[in-house]
């Protein structure tokens, strides 16, 4: 049953995704900032951060700030300094604000720069390499190539699934998640890399083979680390799932982690290989 809801799932919001990649625009930079946002609020609330805290509200306007100052051309490392100084500076402003219930409590800096950590660790793990699906997208041929990355992340995810379950026996990081296995492993590899060589052959994208040879090793490996970062934090807050948002997949950011690892890797490639 979990595996058809899982699958009805996948087939339901693929089209919408494709459409909106191949668009561009406005809708895509919409879609890219409620993922993130929501992703930023399903940490909180497994760190048990409250949802009204003020550095959650100021950490969700830098990722909007973010994302949409991509598509105007503006330097994403302005909204991205402004929001890790405002985050940095929150736990001072709330002790120097004139309110009585705040001066009559001890400071708690423990407390104050966790939440500041949870901020920071935010606006760059979700915020930074979120808003490379945007910078991807601005890339000659950037809907092919985000189509490309989605592709092979999520078939290395797939293949990661299916191999597992149905050949899987050596354990592969059981620390981190005992379902992992080598076999696993292997197969999100193979199913990445052929998703990138198949991908390759769409008209627009005339890369050398032994380039995208590379990449379809690189991306399926980088993807399976995010995945594993995913796992880390999850199994480091003793929650299996960061939120039932998504039937059958659990949260939002349990199926962003292994993209947020890979779309960053393919534009690095990109703009540092083949373009």
């Amino acid at each position: 049953m979990q595996l058809t809801i899982r699958l009805l799932t996948g087939f339901t919001l693929t089209p919408i995704v494709i459409f909106l990649v191949l668009e561009g625009g406005i809708g895509l930079a919409v879609l890219v900032t409620i993922i993130l946002v929501t992703a930023i609020y399903e940490l909180a609330t497994s760190m048990s951060i409250r949802s009204h805290d003020p550095i959650l509200y100021v950490t969700s306007a830098g990722i909007i700030a973010m994302i949409f100052a991509i598509p105007t051309d503006t330097d994403v490392k302005l909204p991205f300094t402004a929001c890790v100084l405002a985050i940095i500076a929150i736990p001072i402003l709330e002790q120097t604000v004139p309110l009585r219930r705040i001066q009559k409590r001890p400071i708690a800096f423990t407390a104050m720069y966790q939440r500041t950590a949870l901020g920071i660790f935010a606006i760059v793990y979700i915020g930074w390499l979120g808003s490379f699906f945007l910078a991807l997208r601005q890339l000659q041929n950037g809907e092919e190539w985000l189509l490309l990355a989605i592709s092979a992340v999520m078939a290395t995810d797939t293949g990661a699934y299916f191999f597992g379950r149905a050949l899987g026996k050596r354990k592969f990081a059981s620390r981190i998640s005992p379902a992992k296995t080598v076999e696993g492993a292997i197969g999100g590899v193979i199913s990445g890399f052929t998703a990138v060589i198949l991908i390759n052959l769409l008209p627009d994208l005339e890369v050398t083979l032994w380039k995208m040879i590379i990449l379809g090793i690189l991306v399926p490996c980088i993807a399976q680390i995010g995945d594993l970062t995913g796992s880390v934090l999850k199994r480091s807050l003793d929650v299996k799932d960061f939120s039932q948002l998504i039937p059958g997949h659990g949260g939002v950011l349990d199926r962003l982690d292994s993209l947020l690892f890979g779309i960053p890797a393919v534009y690095c490639y990109l703009t540092w290989v083949i373009l």
